[in-house]
C-alpha cells in the first residue's frame, strides 16, 4: 500500500465493506434497501452482529484514520475552511463506527437503544452536512459552482429522497459520503497555516 495514498484505500475499505454488509443483509435475513439499514442490524436479526462490523465499525475506522491521515498530512496547504471539514468528516467517522455498537431493538423502536441509534445517525448526518458547507467555502473560486452542485445534491438525497425511496437513499447517501477519501486532497489556502484549527 502506497503511504501517500493511504487516505484513498482507506475510503476504498469503507467503500467495499459497506457494500458486502448490503450483499451479506440480503443474504443473512429478509432486509431489502426499501428498509431502513437499522434494521438489518437490529437486535436479533440473522446476521446483524457482521452486518454492524460491515456497514459500521469497519468502514467508521476506516474513514476516520482517512480525515485523520488528510488532516495531519494537509495541516500547512489546506485553509481553516477545509481543515474544519475534515474534523467534521472525523467526527461523523466516529458517529458512524458507534452506530455499529448501537443497534436498535426492532420489537422496541422507541427503547434507549433506537434513541441511541437515531442521536448517533443525526450526529452522522449533521456532521458530513457541515462538512460539505465548508468544503463548497473551502473551494477555489473555479471550482465553486461544481461543489455547490454536489452540496444541492447531498442534501437532497438526505433530506428529499429517505421520503421517496427508504432505505435505498440511506445507502445511496452512505456510499457517497464512503467516497470521499477517493477525490483528490484539496490544497486551498482561505487563510494562512497560522490560523488552521
Amino acid at each position: 500500500m502506497n503511504r501517500n495514498h493511504f487516505d484513498r484505500w482507506m475510503g476504498l475499505v469503507a467503500l467495499v465493506a459497506f457494500v458486502l454488509a448490503l450483499a451479506w443483509a440480503s443474504h443473512a435475513s429478509e432486509w431489502t434497501p426499501r428498509h431502513a439499514l437499522a434494521v438489518a442490524g437490529a437486535r436479533d436479526t440473522p446476521g446483524a452482529l457482521v452486518f454492524n462490523l460491515l456497514a459500521f465499525i469497519v468502514p467508521g475506522a476506516a474513514l476516520l484514520a482517512a480525515a485523520l491521515w488528510r488532516r495531519w498530512h494537509s495541516r500547512d496547504a489546506s485553509g481553516m475552511a477545509t481543515g474544519i471539514a475534515l474534523w467534521l468528516l472525523a467526527i461523523a467517522a466516529l458517529a458512524w463506527f458507534a452506530l455499529g455498537l448501537s443497534p436498535i431493538d426492532a420489537g422496541d423502536l422507541a427503547g434507549e437503544g433506537g434513541q441511541h441509534h437515531a442521536a448517533l445517525w443525526m450526529l452522522w448526518l449533521i456532521a458530513v452536512s457541515a462538512a460539505t458547507v465548508a468544503l463548497v467555502i473551502a473551494a477555489a473560486p473555479g471550482q465553486r459552482g461544481m461543489m455547490g452542485v454536489l452540496a444541492v445534491l447531498w442534501f437532497v438525497a438526505v433530506f428529499v429522497l429517505p421520503v421517496l425511496l427508504g432505505g435505498w437513499a440511506q445507502a445511496l447517501a452512505a456510499l457517497a459520503w464512503m467516497a470521499w477519501p477517493l477525490t483528490a486532497p484539496a490544497h486551498i489556502c482561505i487563510m494562512t497555516g497560522s490560523a488552521r484549527p
